[in-house]
This record gives C-alpha cells, structure tokens and sequence, in this order.
C-alpha cells in the first residue's frame, strides 16, 4: 500500500513562498501617503468627537466666533488674521460647534506636514517621517489644541515661515526670500508672538556664516520689503486705534517681584512644557533603546551636515529659551500658554540628537501605535469634558447647554416682537455658542462695548433692537467683571428678566443669566451688522 506523505509538496512551498513575494511592503515611497492619510484621520476624528461628546464651544473658539462678524483690520486683543480665516469659514459653513474644531486640526495636520517638507531637506525619508510622528504626540499639537485660538492658528505659518527661510538661506533663492516675507509677515498676523520664533531663525543666520552671501542678504532685504507691506495696513490701524493689543497684553501681564519670584515663574514654566512631552516620551525611550540594540547593517548610518544639525538645534531650542529671556528682561510671570507655539521642530531635534536606525516595517508599526496614541488622546479629553464631567457633576465648557441657551434667547426676544433677531448684547463665550448652537445670524455686542465690536453701531441697535444677556456667575463668566455698557444697556431696556439653564445636577445651583430686550424702531429697513 502507497503510504500517504503530510509533507508540502517542493510545489507548494514554492507557491507560498511566492506568495509571500507578491505581498505589497511599506516602502519609502509609500511614506507621504500614509502621513497624509494619519492626518486626514486626526481632522476626522476631533471632528467627530466633538459633534458625539460637545454641546458648546470652547471659550476662544466663541471669541472666534464672535470677533468673525466683522472683517477688521485689528481687534482689541489680537492682530486679525485668525478672524480673517473664521470669517471665510463662515462663508462656507455655518456657524457649529464642531467647526472650529476641525479648523485647528487641519490647521496642525497643515503645519506638520510643512514641517515634514522641512524634514526632508535634511533627514532621510524614514526618519523625516518619524520626526513629524513625534512632534505630533507634543500636547499642543492634539489634546491641548481642542481651541481655535491664536496659538493654534500660528503653528501652520510659523512652519510655512520657517521652510521658506532654510530653503531661501539653503538655495539662495530670491522667489524664496520672498515667500519667507510674505509668510513670516502673515505670521505676525496672527500673533505677535511670532517675533520670539524669527529670532531664533535670525540667530542661526548670524551663526553660519556660510549663509553669508551677497544674494542672500539681498534676498533678505526683498523679503523684509514684503513683510513691512503686508504689516502695513494692521500697522496704521494699530497707530489709528491708539494701539489696544499692546494696551490689552499689558493689562494682563503679572509683574514679577524679585529673583524668588523669577526663578519660581520660569521653573513653573519649565515643568509645564515638560509635562506637554509626557505623551511623546514613551516613542522617545523605544527609539532609543533600538538605536543600541539595532545591528549595524539594520539601516543605513544617518548623516546630517554640521549646518543643519545647527539650523535644528537653534531654531528648534531658541523659540523656548528667547521666550523665558523676555519674561526675565520685561519683569513679567511666564504663562503656560506662551509654549503653545515653541516645539514644531521638536521632533527633528530628537532624530538628530539620537540618530535612530528604522527599516520600513519598523515604521510602519510606529504610524499605527502613533494614531492609537491619538485616539486615546482624543477620547480621553473629550470624554473628561462630557460624559466623565456630567458623572461627577461638573460644570466645562464643553457641556454647558448652548442650543438650550438660543432657544431661550429666541423664545424670550418672540414674547416682546416678530422682528428678526440680529443683535445680542454679551459676553464672548454667551454671544460665541449662540451663533455656534441655533443662532448663526446674529452678532455680537461683546460686553456691550462698541469699540470692541465695531462691526455693530448704535444706529444699528436702534433700528433693529437688540437682546441683552448678563452671566452672572463670577468663575464662568468670560470678560471683565460687571461690564459698565453692559448694565447702561440693561438700564435702558423695556422689559427684564432671567433665565435658568439645565446646566449641571439637581445638587448644584442652576445657570442663571439675566436678559433685557430693546425693542427695534425701524426693523423693516433693519441692517444686519456684518
């Protein structure tokens, strides 16, 4: 009898293992697509946390919100550039909760791609994607970015304006020079702030001085021309308006009263930052470890001229260091948010600092702990801020009841007229989720202070009547305390009255805010502000 053999037949091994051949591998090429796709992803699941898990919107998002009625040239606290691109939104897509949201995602996935074409000039493909894998895991870039705010709207023109200056410097190339006016003018646009980053990209221009070529100091002079001119208009409103950023940044600063208190701001300071890095320190400590047990032949040895570890290590560490050296020099306490815009370049510095080995497979799996990483990230915020907050009985911003908040606001103005309401007398979160969660058509009269809302003006208030809306609960209110115009109006009003939001549980105080109606005198030829 012919005995039967279990053995795969030499014909069949060599079927699998041809197989095995024909399965598509990670490759380098594959690199920009799975970054692009990583991002896609971060833009669509904060987006889609948000519309789960918010009611309302963040404070600086209503700011936003509220600031994008009007087209100016300044506001009373910023430059416009960030107002500028709500507004344009706005044009597009109503006002909603989840929007602002999406917009600093994109934002960020924006700046790190452009930070990912920096990378590139200096890095090879793996390592250049491992260093955006990195920066992305910094705090500010995920988590600690749930606010359309000035710092979030920086980081895609800080990364825009730092490209341009290494391509200008590295190429000497005027078209680049100009491009690095242009975007380091939009910069300062944004955020005064910006300054601290150029110094720091000015500080390595004077330290090699192979840069120091005739044509790039010509390229420099255009690209300074191309700065001053798109700071012009925002400079002479500036100058016209008596200078209110500079006023407001003032204002808030907290002066520091001796060498004890100075040493104390910046090691506050310092720990905070570092604690921005916790979730990026595990990656940190794997990477490292592979680089010493790595066998040679695992990956070709990384190289990286002289001049760009020094074009990574200054402008990657100076941004940091200049904004403590200002706090120092100008008496003030640091802020925890003045890091906000301070680590774009923190993973190029890591990858030169440890010159990691990493094959293709390696990376691959490195993308996909990374996205878990920021899925935790996301769940885990957006959950403290919703269901865990409700659990335990606590009041965010995140949970406050905004659509209950303009049916209120639109049942009350209904008991007093049929006029459209246009105009609502606020605070900026109050007058912010209103356009966000029901009332997208109206604008907002922030504190009842026209100069910090021209976009509404008393002939305005007169023709199409306005409804006036105080929070009073101290530690939730956005704005200064008793605003004076805001009680002037309330003073003035026809009728008055409160209202009681489900804002909380049955063992907290419900949200009270007081409301006054103005009536319209001419709403027929109503103009709507904006």
């Amino acid at each position: 009898m012919q005995q039967l053999s279990s053995a795969p037949s030499h014909g069949a091994s060599d079927h699998n293992h041809a197989a095995i051949a024909r399965r598509p591998q990670f490759a380098d090429r594959h690199i920009p697509m799975a970054l692009a796709m990583l991002g896609l992803a971060q833009v669509l699941m904060w987006g889609i946390a948000a519309w789960l898990g918010y009611s309302s919107t963040e404070l600086d998002s209503a700011e936003q919100l509220s600031w994008a009625t009007g087209l100016e040239l300044g506001y009373w606290k910023h430059p416009p550039m960030p107002s500028w691109i709500m507004h344009g939104a706005l044009m597009l897509f109503k006002p909603s909760i989840v929007l602002p949201l999406v917009m600093v995602q994109t934002g960020i996935v924006i700046a790190l791609g452009l930070t990912w074409r920096l990378a590139r000039e200096i890095l090879p493909p793996r390592q250049a994607a491992l260093s955006v894998l990195i920066t992305s895991l910094v705090l500010y870039h995920n988590a600690g970015a749930d606010s359309f705010n000035h710092n979030t709207v920086l980081l895609p023109f800080q990364a825009a304006a730092t490209l341009a200056f290494f391509l200008a410097l590295r190429h000497s190339s005027l078209r680049w020079w100009l491009a690095a006016g242009l975007f380091g003018g939009l910069a300062m646009l944004v955020k005064y702030v910006a300054a601290i980053h150029f110094a720091g990209l000015l500080l390595y221009l004077l330290l090699d001085r192979s840069t120091h070529l005739r044509r790039n100091f010509v390229g420099m002079l255009l690209g300074a021309l191309v700065f001053a001119l798109v700071l012009s208009p925002h400079v002479y409103w500036l100058h016209a308006n008596g200078y209110p950023p500079m006023q407001y940044a003032h204002s808030v600063m907290i002066p520091l009263t001796g060498p004890a208190s100075a040493f104390a701001s910046v090691g506050q300071f310092i720990e905070t930052q570092v604690f921005r890095l916790v979730p990026l320190l595990p990656l940190l400590i794997y990477i490292v470890r592979q680089r010493r047990a790595a066998p040679a032949h695992d990956d070709v040895e990384m190289v990286v001229s002289r001049r760009d570890k020094l074009f990574v290590w200054v402008a990657g560490a100076a941004p940091l260091l200049v904004t403590i050296a200002f706090s120092l020099l100008s008496g003030s306490k640091l802020e925890a948010r003045w890091g906000a815009n301070a680590f774009l370049l923190t993973g190029m510095v890591a990858i030169v600092a440890i010159r990691p080995h990493l094959t293709a497979e390696r990376l691959k799996n490195i993308m996909g702990v990374t996205l878990l990483a920021h899925v935790v990230l996301c769940a885990g915020l957006v959950a403290g801020k919703s269901v865990v907050a409700k659990h335990f009985d606590r009041r965010t911003r995140a949970n406050f009841p905004a659509a209950e908040l303009a049916q209120e606001a639109e049942r009350t103005w209904r008991k007093h007229t049929n006029a459209p309401l246009r105009l609502v007398a606020t605070d900026i979160w109050l007058g912010g989720n209103l356009r966000a969660a029901g009332l997208p058509g109206v604008a907002v009269l922030i504190d009842g202070d026209y100069t910090k809302s021209p976009w509404v003006t008393q002939e305005q208030v007169h023709a199409c009547g306005m409804l006036i809306l105080d929070d009073t609960i101290s530690n939730g209110r956005a704005g200064v305390a008793n605003p004076e115009q805001l009680h002037t109006l309330m003073d003035s009003a026809e009728a008055a009255g409160s209202m009681t939001l489900n804002w909380g549980s049955a063992k907290q105080e419900r949200r009270t805010v007081h409301w006054a109606y103005l009536p319209p005198h001419d709403a027929a030829h109503c103009t709507q502000a904006g």
